[in-house]
């Protein structure tokens, strides 16, 4: 009876093994392409961004940022990987912080991240915001 009992947890556990990882697998496909962001005041009060990241299938991103605060404008390039595990989505930089978001695909083209750990320092806790994805005439 317990060698039984112990076979059916350990299946159970196998088959919700396999559920997560086919989920994550799933969404991780959603998540391919170009997509296009923009945020003001939400990460620190007078900062303006707008972003472009290219997520690649191989687990690669490149990100580029064009920021404005006080009259200044800068742009920026970062590049890393990234990955979802136990819903959430992590973005590990190569100059090795990482990014940590819970997140929501609200439709095949706009999906919603709310920060659960920021590699960089900023004033809002719950920093969140909106990636929209670019369509391409040849798509």
């Amino acid at each position: 009876m317990k060698k039984t009992l112990l076979f059916v947890v350990l299946i159970s556990i196998v088959s919700l093994s396999f559920t997560i990882l086919k989920d994550n697998k799933k969404d991780e496909k959603k998540f391919i392409g170009s997509w296009t962001g923009s945020e003001k005041d939400n990460q620190r009060e007078g900062l303006t961004k707008h972003w472009i990241q290219n997520r690649y299938k191989d687990g690669t991103f490149i990100l580029m940022f064009t920021t404005i605060e006080n009259c200044e404008v800068e742009h920026m390039v970062e590049r890393g990987k990234w990955s979802i595990k136990d819903g959430l989505f992590y973005e590990y930089h190569n100059d090795g912080k990482t990014d940590i978001y819970s997140y929501e695909i609200i439709d095949d083209n706009h999906i919603k991240f709310k920060a659960k750990q920021m590699g960089i320092e900023q004033n809002n806790e719950e920093y969140e915001f909106i990636d929209t994805k670019l369509e391409y005439e040849n798509e």
